[in-house]
């Protein structure tokens, strides 16, 4: 999560083949998602399979509402366990199913929370005693996070990677870099896992057993933060020792690394979400200085091959510092930036051009053609 500059800072401490991939030259049409909270500060974390994402809107008072967005950009509010008035939806499944946290002790503690598609809360279990964050659902129901077990008085703490069952009874899953720090960001239908230990990108097993990921970066600072159902991974790597050079990655099955083309050229870009057919989604730094005020990002697509396509040329002028941080098995993308003086949340759909239309209708003629030939003469026979 990058706050922009407009946002709350939360410091918190702790053949086409349907629905596989977006068109190659897809043109998008781009939705604007409801403001709930009416001031501008809106962040989207992923989306579903039918186009509904979940995040977060901030809201007078200090209210920080977790949030359902339909595939047509309309919020709901759902439920908040802790009562604190501070809930946030990290990811979704295909079922409708949503994992997120809230607070249930003022700036103390937060509960790992299971929503329902109808938006009822369900607690998930604590396995380190002092508050718990999932970040990523499977379509099994099973969930993955961090589970805090210690914490310092300046508020770092120390976490246990953990996935929860569906049921949400938590297991611990293996502790790679020893040093009593890991988190894991995602997980696939197969049950693997990915996140980080230590300073090191893991892969988990559907058993817990950690696999330390090939660092790209040479730096020995790595994060995995997406897996598909194929088992390749994105994230990013440190290419210099204070981490403001860093490099998008894509790790195969097996671990190995591939560098994702540099949009940029900056050197700082990241990749936060992948899809099943291997496309996957990030931000790039676009501006000569990569951190502070004058900053600048764009949201980032880039093929299975690593080839990157600038979506923030895509969303138009009115869009700046925008990231990409989720895409489904349709290529539709959510993502985030600064428009009209506000952070709000976008959702591109993929809308096929012209050329694209017509060779779908030829066909579509040409399967008709073929019925009708069967029909007229009773053999299984496609049309030439």
């Amino acid at each position: 999560m990058r706050i922009r500059p407009i946002a709350l800072c939360l410091c918190l401490g702790l053949g086409v083949t349907p629905g596989l991939a977006p068109a190659a030259h897809a043109q998008h049409d781009v939705t604007v998602l409801q403001d709930v909270g009416g001031l501008g500060i809106v962040e989207p974390f992923a989306i579903d399979g039918s186009g509904q994402s979940v995040g977060w809107s901030y809201s007078a008072g200090g209210v920080i509402d977790a949030v359902l967005w339909s595939a047509s950009g309309k919020a709901t509010v759902l439920q908040d366990v802790g009562g604190q008035g501070v809930s946030i939806v990290k990811a979704i499944n295909d079922g409708g199913q949503s994992v997120g946290y809230s607070f249930t002790k003022i700036n103390t503690q937060w509960d790992a929370v299971l929503w329902s598609p109808s938006g009822k809360a369900t607690v998930l279990q604590d396995p380190g005693g002092l508050g718990s964050t999932p970040f990523a659902i499977n379509d099994a129901g099973q969930s993955v996070g961090a589970s805090y077990t210690s914490c310092s008085p300046n508020g770092w703490c120390s976490s246990d990677a953990v996935l929860w069952s569906p049921s949400g009874k938590a297991t611990v899953l293996q502790d790679a870099g020893g040093q009593g720090y890991s988190v894991a960001g995602a997980i696939n239908d197969a049950g693997q896992s990915v996140g980080f230990s230590g300073r090191d990108a893991v892969l988990w097993s559907p058993s817990g057993k950690a696999t330390v990921l090939q660092d790209a970066g040479g730096q020995g600072v790595s994060d995995a933060g997406a897996i598909n159902d194929a088992g390749q991974s994105v994230g990013s790597s440190c290419t210099t020792s204070n981490c403001y050079g860093r490099d998008a990655v894509l790790w195969s099955p097996s671990g190995k690394a591939t560098v994702l083309q540099d949009v940029g050229g900056r050197g700082f870009s990241y990749a936060d979400a992948i899809n099943d057919a291997g496309w996957s989604v990030g931000g790039s730094c676009t501006a000569s200085n990569c951190f502070g005020e004058d900053a600048g990002e764009d949201a980032v697509l880039w093929s299975p091959s690593g080839k990157a396509t600038d979506l923030g040329a895509v969303l138009g002028s009115a869009w700046s510092w925008t990231e990409a941080v989720g895409i489904n098995n349709s290529g539709d993308i959510i993502g985030y930036g600064i428009y009209h003086g506000g952070q709000y949340g976008f959702l591109l759909t993929s809308v096929p051009e012209p050329s694209t239309w017509a060779m779908l209708l030829a066909g579509f003629a040409g399967l008709g053609f073929a019925g009708y030939r069967r029909a007229k003469t009773g053999h299984a026979t496609l049309a030439a």
